[in-house]
């Protein structure tokens, strides 16, 4: 794929008339026909001649490709070992706040996950063309400078000011240019890529992991493939751990076969709301931005409606196969968070809801019975996340397994050799699970390493070593994590002052990056702490994940947290979680909680507790660069919060080598 529009050196670039260089930009840009585009380019062409006239820089690139985010930066160029990123804002007289962020975000991105920046210096420059000068001040932090700020008539200054202050190493621009891309986008930036017509193998890494990715996705193209060949009805369920990448895949499938005509239309169905709601919203949001000024240009109901064909709620399309007698409109089905079906019981309860009488059948039953009802070919896709299930009635894998083996035997059943683990069927035996005709074991169909924290592959790992009490192997993991440079490595920290937490995560957070606070559905007694969860109707989802810093119940606010409830599937890049005395370690395991009215109480079912254990799992595991925990003090004064309470929760973060903050 070609990274850029326009790449030359110095010499070409500044003898390359404007007309001849717009014309490369116009042949590859899909929408060159916009007058505002063009404009823009010219004036960007003029500008950059005029101002690095005696700049000999090493080269300069055009519409250099961020295919993680789906965007472009305007130009990227080279000088005396130093990687320059330029964005541009023409006709702009002010710098906007998200402008800088969209700046540095491009440095950032390319710093990481450009393997040619690995060592090198990146310098984002904000190019508002009608502003005034700025006094900028040179800032670096891990080899990324916070952005400077230029116009039309102080580009050359600005560039020279800050060459002054680096001796770098040259760099090969070429090489740079054509060096390795492993990107790890976050879940909305994959969803927006896709939905934009990038495929999976743009968007994710090109290393062993990426390979993991074109192996997993092959063995799935193959399965439909074969299904729709041999008229075969067919189930795969794939594993990971969280963070792997389980829904990217999920959404690579659900996007690309949208062939109606040959039969070949899929849909991507998410058992938790929250996830799709902001899926949804986001690739609205994107879609209206991105079609704004052409011809093809959408309003937001058009785009949610479009939007809401391929990617829907498990509520509606539930209510749908209640309530249709004929087949389902789509041969693919991709069931995202599979592990959230109900049982019989809790199938019964919602069919009432809807005025029907009970079915006596769980959800999986009722799902691949509406599948099944096609005559030929069709394929369900389970995305299965071990250790996730939070909610009363969810019986992850084993209803489904449950339902083919009872129900449906004639499906051909695809499966990884890791769901035979505890972890994916609890306390059941692998052979009476698998109990199942037509199985096959596909070893791609797990995905093994977290690419959420793209600094820490075996994060999860080592959070269920914590969530285990497997006190000796956390340690060693933590150890390894803190061998690495402050720039490459995990934060991993534990403060016992909010205010502490807040400001960390707040210096941490740059450019497009996003932070937030966690704590669990059942925390009520961080309420002193400022921690005040909010119930389901008064928690704003969307907004909470998607809206600017601006907005008070946004997660960058920091005043509101999130729970395991609104959280799952989802991410963001710096993290503080709340941790209550509902969770504290004994010799050996653990105290499962619940605060009632006056005093904290046992938590006696074993299932109650399995779904508080796994709250953790799902709440330490969202964070892709690092997290803050925070464990109150405690209040001698206070029966329900006593110090100890929560200083066995502190010294047990300690003792596997968490580092403290005060």
């Amino acid at each position: 794929m070609k990274r850029s529009y326009y790449s030359a050196n110095y010499q070409k670039f500044i003898q390359d008339a404007p007309e001849q260089i717009l014309g490369e930009l116009l042949v590859n840009d899909p929408y060159s026909t916009l007058e505002t585009q063009k404009n823009a380019w010219r004036q960007q062409v003029e500008i950059l001649q005029k101002e690095l006239m005696n700049i000999p820089i090493d080269r300069i690139l055009f519409e250099y490709t961020i295919p993680r985010m789906g965007r472009r930066v305007d130009n990227v160029l080279f000088y005396k070992g130093v990687v320059y990123v330029l964005e541009f804002k023409v006709g702009e007289d002010t710098y906007k706040s998200a402008d800088r962020k969209q700046a540095e975000g491009y440095a950032l991105d390319l710093k990481y996950f450009q393997e040619g920046s690995r060592n090198c210096k990146l310098i984002p420059i904000l190019i508002s063309t009608e502003a005034p000068d700025y006094q900028n001040r040179i800032e670096i932090i891990d080899d990324v400078c916070k952005p400077l700020h230029a116009n039309a008539t102080n580009l050359h200054d600005v560039i020279l000011q800050a060459a002054k202050e680096f001796t770098e190493p040259d760099i090969d621009s070429i090489s740079w240019e054509n060096s390795a891309y492993n990107p790890t986008p976050t879940i909305i930036e994959a969803g927006q890529a896709l939905y934009a017509d990038h495929n999976v193998e743009e968007i994710t890494r090109h290393d062993s992991v990426g390979n993991t990715f074109a192996q997993t996705s092959h063995a799935i193209d193959k399965i439909i493939t074969e299904s729709k060949k041999e008229s075969k009805k067919s189930i795969i369920f794939l594993t990971g751990i969280p963070g792997s990448g389980k829904t990217l895949v999920g959404l690579d499938v659900a996007s690309k076969y949208q062939n109606v005509k040959d039969k070949e239309n899929a849909v991507y169905i998410c058992g938790t709301s929250a996830l799709i709601q902001v899926i949804q919203e986001a690739l609205v949001i994107d879609r209206v931005s991105r079609l704004q000024g052409t011809d093809n240009e959408v309003t937001k109901e058009e785009a949610r409606r479009s939007v809401g064909v391929l990617f829907q709620i498990i509520l509606h399309y539930r209510t749908s196969v209640l309530t249709e007698q004929g087949p389902p409109h789509e041969r693919i089905v991709v069931f995202d968070e599979a592990q959230r079906m109900w049982d019989q019981n809790e199938a019964d309860k919602n069919v009432r809801k809807l005025g029907l009488p009970p079915m006596g059948k769980s959800e999986p039953d009722l799902l691949i019975g509406h599948m099944d009802k096609l005559e030929d070919w069709a394929v369900i896709l389970c995305l299965l996340g071990g250790g996730q299930e939070i909610h009363k009635g969810e019986d992850g894998l084993i209803e489904w397994l449950k339902s083919i083996r009872t129900k449906f035997p004639h499906w051909n059943v695809y499966v990884p050799p890791e769901i035979r683990t505890k972890e994916y069927l609890g306390n059941v035996s692998a052979d009476n699970a698998l109990d199942i005709v037509n199985k096959t074991f596909i070893n791609e169909l797990h995905l093994k390493i977290s690419t959420r924290s793209f600094k820490a592959e075996n994060f999860s790992k080592l959070i269920n070593h914590l969530l285990d009490r497997e006190t000796s192997q956390a340690k060693e993991i933590v150890r390894e994590f803190n061998k690495k440079d402050d720039k490459e490595k995990y934060h991993l920290l534990v403060t016992r002052d909010i205010q502490t937490a807040k400001d960390w995560v707040k210096k941490k957070t740059r450019g497009n990056e996003r932070c937030g606070m966690f704590t669990t559905g059942i925390s009520h007694r961080l309420w002193p702490e400022g921690i005040v969860k909010r119930g389901q109707r008064e928690f704003n989802t969307i907004g909470w994940w998607l809206d600017s810093e601006d907005y008070i119940d946004s997660s960058f606010a920091l005043e509101i947290p999130c729970t395991e409830f609104f959280a799952q599937g989802l991410e963001l890049d710096w993290s503080i979680i709340g941790w209550d005395a509902c969770f504290r370690p004994n010799n050996s395991d653990w105290d499962y909680m619940r605060f009632v009215r006056k005093e904290w109480k046992n938590i006696e079912k074993e299932v109650d507790r399995k779904h508080l254990k796994n709250a953790f799992r799902v709440l330490l595991t969202r964070a892709r660069q690092g997290m803050i925990i925070f464990v109150p003090k405690g209040d001698p004064n206070d029966k329900t919060r006593l110090p100890e309470f929560y200083d066995g929760i502190y010294n047990y973060l300690k003792e596997i080598g968490i580092e403290d903050i005060q």
